[in-house]
């Protein structure tokens, strides 16, 4: 019988796209192999199956893409330790995979809050990506709606929402959009913030993005 390992490496060379693995390298997404399966095909294979945080750990080590998404799918996020998390944050080297940990692992944590919190202050562009969008989740599912949370992230936000990295940007843009939509009762605080970012960013480069920004919040 094929162990755990095996049969996920099996479906992935089955289902590999020349076609598509081109279209990703030339996305700019840089691995150091990718076989062309698309991440729904990798989360629906994981969905059949239970959270095995040894099989996991397997993955992690084959390093190359499928194998990696895989990883974040299968990781048992209810008993991890800091070690694996940070193994994880760290091993994030583009937008793809820091999109497929948040959804996958990070915003499961039971203190993804507190770990996201920090990962926005970080300088990596990936890490600090993964924050926001770990946000974003805990937004989305009712576990981020203190006011008082919301303020412990202003000053990140303040920085973060007028940077030129468009992944950065973004990421912040959405978890702004996302609590004056699910959270109406932030918004007074919300267009208060961003009135003063606005104001200090007139005639600024980035003052058509941020007034856009300010005008969708109010219309929610």
């Amino acid at each position: 019988m094929a162990t755990p390992l095996a049969e996920a490496l099996i479906f992935i060379r089955h289902h590999q796209d020349g076609e598509i693995a081109e279209k990703i390298r030339e996305s700019g997404l840089q691995y150091n192999m990718n076989y062309g399966v698309s991440s729904l095909l990798l989360a629906n294979y994981a969905k059949a199956r239970e959270r095995n945080q040894e099989l996991a750990d397997q993955l992690w080590k084959e390093n190359f893409r499928e194998a990696k998404l895989l990883s974040f799918m299968f990781a048992e996020y209810e008993n991890c330790t800091d070690s694996i998390v940070q193994q994880y944050i760290t091993g994030c080297v583009n937008n793809e995979m820091a999109e497929i940990a948040v959804t996958y692992f990070f915003a499961k944590l039971a203190n993804a809050f507190d770990y996201a919190k920090d990962w926005i202050l970080s300088e990596n562009r990936y890490i600090k990506m993964a924050g926001y969008l770990t946000l974003v989740r805990l937004t989305m599912t009712k576990k981020l709606s203190d006011k008082n949370d919301v303020l412990v992230l202003f000053p990140a936000i303040e920085k973060d929402i007028v940077s030129d990295d468009y992944f950065v940007f973004q990421s912040v843009s959405k978890l702004l959009q996302e609590l004056g939509f699910r959270c109406p009762e932030q918004k007074p605080l919300l267009i208060e913030k961003l009135q003063y970012i606005c104001e200090e960013n007139k005639s600024s480069k980035f003052e058509l993005q941020l007034n856009e920004l300010l005008e969708n919040i109010q219309n929610f």
